[in-house]
């Protein structure tokens, strides 16, 4: 389960893994990457297969996310390859969406006292139900896969298995997301369940 939660924060991060759509970043818009999210924090994962253990560096500045691991090096750039909004106490991370550009991928920062938690809103989430817990938190509408705008008004559906009440296959599913809305989404699905804890790094060390 750690190797999983490492992967997913390494290689799915910031990608088109999560097949969870919103119409826009739910907070208030942040310019710079705030102050009390910059440092330095790691994360232990381990193989329980191989035995091996793996460790994530982070280090988060004003303007940029850096990961480094066995994977290697990337660099995640503020406006370039994410953007950021705060809601309450909470920090929304939002990135394109890589079928439908107009659309948002969502992850949400945690801060706490001796790291943050990391939430990835990704298609797990997602059961094949009459209802999913995102039809009950969110308005949605169901798009061609290829359409650009998209509509700004719902269109309530009897199919909720993320396709058209058509059946029709080319169709993909977004959500129009409140700030209230999300916030209620987040802390009655996934806060304090499904997280990655990066514990901060406070050795003289730390960038």
């Amino acid at each position: 389960m750690r190797k999983l939660l490492l992967i997913l924060l390494t290689a799915c991060i910031f990608s088109a893994c999560s097949n969870v759509r919103f119409d826009k970043i739910p907070g208030m818009y942040q310019d710079l990457i705030p102050m009390d999210l910059h440092g330095k924090y790691v994360f232990y994962g381990k193989d329980f297969r191989s035995k091996m253990s793996d460790t994530l560096i982070v280090n988060i500045n004003n303007n940029e996310i850096q990961l480094s691991g066995s994977f290697g090096e990337s660099k995640l750039v503020n406006h370039q390859d994410f953007n950021m909004h705060k809601l309450g106490d909470y920090y929304i991370i939002g990135t394109q969406d890589k079928v439908i550009k107009s659309l948002w991928n969502l992850y949400v920062i945690e801060p706490k006292d001796k790291g943050i938690n990391f939430y990835s809103i990704t298609e797990k989430h997602i059961k094949s139900s009459s209802e999913t817990p995102f039809d009950t938190y969110f308005p949605f509408m169901d798009v061609p896969i290829n359409y650009e705008p998209i509509p700004t008004e719902p269109i309530p559906l009897q199919d909720g298995n993320g396709g058209s009440a058509l059946g029709t296959p080319s169709m993909v599913r977004y959500y129009l997301a409140s700030d209230e809305q999300f916030k209620l989404y987040f802390e009655g699905e996934l806060k304090n369940k499904e997280y990655v804890f990066l514990k901060k790094d406070k050795s003289k060390k730390s960038k």
